[in-house]
């Protein structure tokens, strides 16, 4: 038995093998979560991992949601399956409580593939406690402004907050952050420990680069960007975010910023969420919170140009609500 934390909330993790207990302890590191000797009090979630030598066989009533990459979801009410012809990870969701049985051929599988498969059904399990992933990069500037970085592979938001880190900015994580509903407003927390970028990139990150490389979800090569090892006093775990920046690269030499009007940045911030996560009983207040997100937050479009590459830090006069707020770059010119 394994306890892990983040901010409060709390996962206890029982395996009866050393290759699940592996594979989950690896996976919530990396998300974040810190390993704990005991708990206060009950657990926010529970998983439950065992071998098994022909896995378990589905309700014949379970409806499949999805198919991806091997990996097939299936409904059941409020019970949820993960597949992959043989292992099966049953999420029950009112229960916060997932039980994997998995054969000895999981593990003959890329980790990567294994993370995935992990990493679903936590997010999962997560989102009836009203805490929901979103795709983004998050930040926070010297003036304290929190910012969210919404977009796809590739947009080019890690490059602008890899850039923004050199230049003093803190950080909560690259790829993906929770958002969750609090007395004070919408706050996004950390999913995510390491940095990467593409490989074409990588010369620019001689000083950063570790020897890790992964593919991103459309095959492209990315390599880890030692971000955590060398700002580590950066790191923050959650921050309220009051601007939104949906980048995607262009081919100029001016960067430009325009405001997008709410009901185009809530469907961009629907497309980020995760589809395979959705479901009728969690989609309603999970709507509610990408709205009370952009009623506390300025949305732009960021068409990044090749000055905002060079120079992340000229993203102050692009952006107004930075512009307001000399003092968070300040330190980038000293």
């Amino acid at each position: 038995m394994s306890f892990y934390q983040l901010c409060e909330l709390t996962v206890d993790v029982r395996c009866t093998e050393k290759e699940p207990d592996r594979d989950l302890d690896q996976l919530l590191r990396e998300l974040l979560w810190t390993k704990r000797a005991a708990l206060a009090g009950a657990p926010s979630l529970t998983l439950i991992a065992r071998l098994s030598g022909e896995g378990i066989r589905l309700p014949a009533r379970a409806q499949e949601v999805f198919s991806s990459d091997g990996v097939r979801g299936l409904a059941d009410g409020s019970d949820f399956y993960l597949t992959d012809g043989s292992s099966v990870f049953h999420l029950d969701l009112k229960r916060r409580r997932g039980e994997a049985s998995v054969t000895d051929s999981f593990f003959l599988k890329p980790i990567s593939s294994r993370q995935k498969f992990w990493a679903f059904g936590l997010l999962k399990l997560l989102r009836p406690l009203g805490i929901y992933a979103l795709h983004a990069a998050g930040l926070v500037a010297n003036g304290g402004l929190g910012i969210l970085v919404v977009g796809e592979s590739g947009c080019g938001k890690s490059t602008l907050a890899i850039g923004l880190i050199r230049a003093g900015w803190r950080y909560l994580s690259d790829e993906a952050v929770l958002l969750r509903s609090r007395p004070t407003g919408v706050e996004a927390l950390a999913l995510r420990k390491h940095f990467y970028v593409e490989g074409s990139a990588s010369e620019k990150y001689a000083d950063l680069l570790s020897r890790e490389e992964r593919l991103d979800r459309s095959g492209r090569i990315r390599k880890r960007v030692a971000i955590e090892e060398v700002y580590p006093a950066q790191r923050i775990l959650a921050s309220e975010p009051r601007l939104i920046l949906f980048p995607h690269i262009v081919r100029q030499s001016a960067s430009a910023s325009l405001p997008i009007e709410p009901a185009r940045a809530l469907a961009l911030l629907i497309a980020q969420s995760g589809s395979q996560l959705f479901d009728k009983e969690t989609m309603a207040p999970h709507l509610a919170v990408l709205k009370a997100l952009l009623q506390q937050s300025t949305a732009y479009e960021l068409r990044a140009a090749s000055d905002l590459r060079d120079d992340p830090t000229a993203l102050i006069r692009l952006v107004p609500e930075l512009e307001g707020n000399k003092t968070c770059l300040a330190s980038s010119s000293n």
